[in-house]
């Protein structure tokens, strides 16, 4: 049986009424009376119909003006079927203008009006799978709404959206869908060292943005235990191939600021050029994706060294993800790399950021992105702009610091040529700290203290590097790639680091002893050299441990060093 329909029947004859409501009833529908127009307004504000057959000629209110009335007030369609004796065009043109659908004449003939119901039955059916989908597309929508706005809420907290408000960078991201698969994040390590990370997942929208969502906690958790980029970009690779698709990859760009001594490393994996802006908008380096992006190659396969660049005077740091590049204007024109280094150049340094990004906009013309968009620029300035940690001041320990001490506890640890190759060494001991409960207001100067006094015994004692290289143009390249080579070439060598907390003087200490096997170096001419040689790029960290620590021991002609630090 087809559905069942509730029609509204007016006529104000009673004949007519008990003659077509009979013949309804016995289709198998369900019928509601009324006897001229008022009724039938009164009828239709109080209940919805399937149908309204309605006569045109009554007392009260005619068939017209009742018709008008029920469109008024109906938010549902109803279709109305005029019975009328009427027969001329006119009438007919004017109950369709007022709002009838169709026309059966008197004296009614029963076949056409089973025929009509059945049409009608018809539309009526396809009228409510209609409302029924729309109830259920809501119902769809309300609910991805609300997850939508979850996953938004989750994005933003694991993300850390407010990290990259910091002083000295500025980003913008304009995503292609709801979410982007474009991520920005900032965080500092101990060392008070800027790290950024510019990712851009395969595809956009949602599944992009699930691309990127391993990388996250890798970078926060590795910069905040002091690793540096290539670790990072070690781990972060292992981790994508481990848990995305084959299909499924990330471009990243890391970099890692060090603003006390203007240097910065950087490793690009897929991403556009990086570019380093002087003040005058004079690109001083480039630096193209030399890698591929991370999650394609095994472990074993990945490269993660990186780059290291020098900034002699002011400048500016510039990364942007493939969306940018490739935005599109009405006819198929990208944006292009070319366009960008011309906006950057064309404005001054501290409107380059916003005149990059009203070019973008301009560019599409309000179309909407195929890929999503990302920019970042990171001021770099030339002169140390108060980055490092603040001096110690603490007790000054007798010297030779007396054995009459409570030790808490002492951790050693014997590094040979083997492990010195492989392992990040300050990060490790920095997480020894944290398990040892050694409180967090500290880790900021230990781990600079452990940098400079490890990477003296690894560089100078072990490796036999020379700082002097430094001074010289493109030293600063050049000293990283010797360290690079010696180190990937080291057979012989050994670190031995002690490290010990005690007691004394109602005083609590930290003893850090790190001895290698090397010649030693002059240490004497770095400790003299003071924080504020600031045009050096040697010697400024021993100062700043020196002023840090309240002993600082050299040894056996600097291949061994004790410092002591006061923790309270």
């Amino acid at each position: 049986m087809s559905k069942q329909l509730k029609i509204l029947i007016v006529d104000d004859t009673e004949q007519n009424l008990f003659l077509v409501n009979r013949f309804i009833n016995k289709l198998g529908h369900e019928t509601v009376l009324a006897r001229n127009g008022r009724e039938a307004v009164e009828r239709a504000q109080a209940e919805t119909f399937d149908l309204i057959l309605m006569d045109v000629m009554m007392p009260e209110m005619d068939g017209y003006e009742a018709t008008r009335r029920i469109r008024e007030i109906s938010p549902h369609w109803m279709p109305i079927l005029f019975l009328t004796a009427k027969t001329d065009d006119a009438d007919y043109i004017k109950g369709i203008q007022i709002g009838g659908d169709d026309y059966i004449t008197k004296p009614i003939n029963l076949a056409l009006l089973e025929a009509r119901i059945k049409a009608i039955t018809r539309i009526a059916e396809i009228q409510q799978q209609n409302l029924e989908n729309a109830q259920q597309l809501e119902l769809y929508r309300n609910e991805n709404e609300r997850e939508l706005q979850l996953a938004k809420h989750l994005i933003s907290r694991i993300t850390r959206s407010e990290s990259t408000e910091r002083q000295h960078v500025r980003s913008w991201n304009m995503p292609a869908q709801h979410f982007s698969g474009d991520i920005f994040i900032s965080a500092h390590t101990p060392a008070d060292h800027l790290h950024l990370l510019l990712a851009d997942g395969t595809g956009h929208g949602l599944s992009a943005a699930l691309n990127v969502f391993p990388v996250v906690e890798v970078f926060y958790g590795m910069t905040s235990k002091g690793f540096n980029i290539s670790s990072i970009a070690q781990e972060l690779n292992r981790k994508i191939k481990q848990l995305l698709p084959t299909e499924r990859f990330v471009a990243a760009t890391l970099v890692s600021l060090n603003f006390s001594e203007k240097i910065l490393h950087i490793w690009n994996g897929g991403n556009p050029p990086a570019l380093f802006m002087d003040e005058k908008g004079t690109i001083q380096h480039r630096w193209k994706s030399i890698h591929p992006a991370l999650g394609i190659f095994q472990d074993h396969e990945f490269d993660a060294r990186s780059e290291v660049f020098h900034w002699p005077d002011a400048g500016q740091l510039i990364l942007c993800s493939d969306g940018l590049i490739e935005a599109q204007n009405r006819d198929g024109e990208e944006f292009g790399l070319g366009r960008l280094e011309h906006t950057l150049a064309s404005a001054a340094i501290d409107q380059r950021h916003d005149a990059l990004i009203t070019a973008v906009r301009q560019h599409t013309a309000g179309l909407a992105a195929h890929d999503d968009v990302s920019l970042a620029t990171i001021d770099c300035p030339a002169s140390d702009q108060g980055d490092l940690p603040a001096q110690k001041t603490g007790i000054k320990l007798d010297h030779p610091v007396p054995e009459e001490r409570a030790c808490r506890w002492k951790v050693g640890l014997h590094l040979t040529a083997a492990e010195l190759k492989e392992i990040d060494v300050v990060p490790m001991l920095l997480t020894w700290m944290d398990q040892l409960r050694l409180h967090r207001s500290h880790r900021s100067q230990i781990f600079l203290i452990f940098t400079e006094l490890f990477n003296n015994a690894l560089d100078h004692g072990i490796l036999n590097l020379d700082s002097e290289l430094k001074q010289h143009p493109d030293g600063f390249e050049l000293y990283i790639e010797q360290r690079r080579q010696r180190l990937a070439n080291l057979q012989h060598g050994i670190v031995e680091i002690d490290l010990e907390r005690f007691r004394q003087q109602n005083s609590e200490i930290l003893r850090i002893h790190i001895k290698d096997s090397g010649k030693g170096f002059d240490y004497r001419r770095y400790i003299s050299a003071g924080i504020s040689s600031s045009t050096r790029l040697s010697g400024r960290g021993l100062a700043l441990v020196r002023n840090m620590c309240s002993e600082l021991e050299y040894a056996s002609n600097g291949s061994e060093v004790t410092v002591y630090y006061t923790l309270a």
